[in-house]
């Protein structure tokens, strides 16, 4: 098993960009890992590892997060965790991980997350020899609408508002959806989407550009994970107007709403 990661971050002189991993098996035994990342221009940062099988115990999960450090060791900032980066592991496969940077999220104690939504367990998402695995944030997303992708290949529709792929909620606002990319042409651009549960039509299309995956291909055995932060799109924001005393509703579009 190999563990590609990439994330894109300019960090001061003097630091640099370190993946801390945690792997954890069925027993709920963990292990882990500070691997250093290297990078040509100073902004995008990637690291390759052989990862950690354990002898008697096959390894269930992968939990991931990014720290700055510098020269001496020592960690300079951390990013924002409270929703974490859980995936399921085949140790038989080989995965990429291409990231962005998580600061703390406005929107998790903005909009609270319902807890009546039903979450999918991360560890029984399928696993194909060649697979892409779409992660999307969406707390602000209601009970009665779900997260789709839709995107430039036929596996994902063509841009058709009628051949969509409903994600899975994972919980903590977190969706997740993997796809077999066997015959998938790369590199791709995709979207996603908002979908009434009732009418099953689209009800918002994600703002700006569209969202590329990059790789030229997949080799057997490759999975892609592509986290894409936050879901683009409008939601509600409550607030008190102390002028006139009484609670007022405006629109608010989600883009990189982090602090």
């Amino acid at each position: 098993m190999k563990l590609n990661f990439s994330i894109r971050y300019k960090t001061p002189f003097g630091q640099s960009m370190h993946v801390c991993i945690r792997y954890i098996d069925k027993d709920g035994h963990v292990r882990d890992v500070n691997e250093p990342m290297r990078t040509d221009d100073g902004d995008t940062w990637t690291v390759e590892t052989a990862g950690i099988v354990f002898t008697h115990v096959p390894i269930r999960y992968l939990v991931y997060t990014y720290q700055v450090e510098d020269d001496a060791g020592k960690v300079m900032r951390k990013e924002w965790n409270a929703v974490p980066r859980m995936f399921g592991l085949d140790v038989s496969r080989n995965y990429i991980f291409h990231d962005i940077w998580r600061d703390l999220s406005l929107q998790h104690y903005i909009y609270p997350v319902s807890q009546e939504r039903e979450a999918k367990q991360v560890g029984s998402m399928p696993c194909f020899n060649c697979s892409v695995i779409f992660r999307i944030s969406a707390p602000q997303v209601r009970e009665n609408c779900l997260v789709a992708v839709l995107g430039s290949e036929p596996t994902l529709g063509v841009w058709n508002v009628r051949r969509y792929l409903p994600m899975h909620y994972v919980g903590d606002g977190d969706w997740m959806l993997t796809i077999n990319a066997y015959a998938m042409v790369f590199p791709f651009e995709f979207k996603y989407v908002v979908v009434d549960k009732a009418t099953h039509d689209i009800v918002e299309w994600e703002s700006g550009d569209n969202r590329k995956a990059d790789v030229i291909r997949l080799e057997d055995g490759e999975q892609l994970v592509i986290y894409g932060g936050n879901i683009r799109t409008k939601c509600k924001l409550v607030y008190h107007d102390e002028l006139l005393g009484i609670d007022d509703i405006t629109n608010h579009e989600i883009r990189e709403l982090y602090i």
